[in-house]
């Protein structure tokens, strides 16, 4: 048993002060997976009014909207979470849908095209090019495993506003990026994808932990595996899931407008995340 301590922190500036804004933040931790939230705390400055509400894919959006003017805002969530088991995770393969069966069934919408992943040739290409298994189910496996072997990881590369279609091109990117990517080849092959945005928590004594993104199929048998293509592995313990969707654009940590007579800086975020162990070591980041 282990319980994890995480801090999100996010300041949007503003060069010429803003009236008014309206944010949708999705940064409580959902419970599953091993995992249980202990306690949820949402931080904002200035004064703000704040509501909260399920979206469409059941995840807990707090509302935070301010009226008098202001020239930064910061939001800032406080999770405990409490994490079962921490043993490594095998990748799974899922079992294979029937296709009328999928046809009628309510994860059918997450084998469409969405906004940010929409079909592409250059995706029937990519799975060319990875020369998968032909077994489905072995492919997906085998394409969670295999994008890092020709995408490259860098920071500061991309942005939230890079298409998929320039990711294929450039072939760097972050974990939006990767899991954008495995998204498109799962639903070119039929299978029912989500976007998943939350932590990874590392082992104690590893890197710091940060915000994380991954990908959760859906398998015949109506289980959601989860799929780290960053990392080519499966989606274990250490995987804090906090928003689900169709790609980021629904499960955007923080989402909002503003009035103003000149856009906003870039936000600056940070994370920071604490493991206790019972009866051992502590790390904090």
């Amino acid at each position: 048993m282990a319980v994890i301590s995480l801090t999100h922190s996010t300041v949007q500036r503003y060069p010429s002060s803003a009236r008014r804004s309206r944010n949708e933040v999705r940064l409580q931790p959902r419970d599953g997976g091993g995992h249980r939230l202990v306690e949820f705390n949402l931080e904002v400055s200035p004064t703000a009014e704040i509501d909260t509400e399920r979206d469409y894919f059941d995840n807990t959006v707090w509302l935070v909207s301010v009226e008098a003017e202001h020239r930064e805002l910061t939001i800032t969530a406080r999770s405990v979470v409490e994490w079962a088991d921490d043993a490594p995770e095998e990748v799974s393969i899922p079992v294979a849908w029937d296709a009328e069966e999928l046809a009628g069934h309510p994860a059918l919408e997450f084998a469409l095209p969405s906004p940010r992943v929409p079909r592409l040739s250059e995706v029937r290409a990519l799975i060319q090019e990875l020369d998968l298994p032909p077994h489905p189910p072995a492919a997906l496996v085998g394409a969670n495993q295999r994008l890092r072997e020709i995408f490259t990881y860098q920071a500061g590369t991309t942005s939230v506003a890079t298409s998929l279609q320039e990711v294929l091109s450039l072939r760097v990117g972050v974990c939006q990026d990767f899991a954008h990517a495995l998204l498109a080849i799962a639903r070119e092959l039929g299978w029912p994808a989500r976007y998943v945005s939350g932590y990874l928590v590392p082992e104690v004594g590893a890197e710091p932990g940060d915000s994380h993104a991954w990908v959760e199929i859906c398998a015949g048998d109506g289980r959601w595996l989860g799929y780290d293509p960053t990392h080519g592995c499966a989606a274990g313990a250490g995987h804090i899931a906090v928003a689900v969707g169709r790609d980021y654009g629904d499960a955007a940590p923080v989402r909002g407008t503003f009035m103003s007579s000149a856009p906003g800086l870039a936000p600056e975020v940070s994370v920071i995340t604490r493991r206790d162990v019972p009866g051992g070591p502590e790390m904090d980041q």
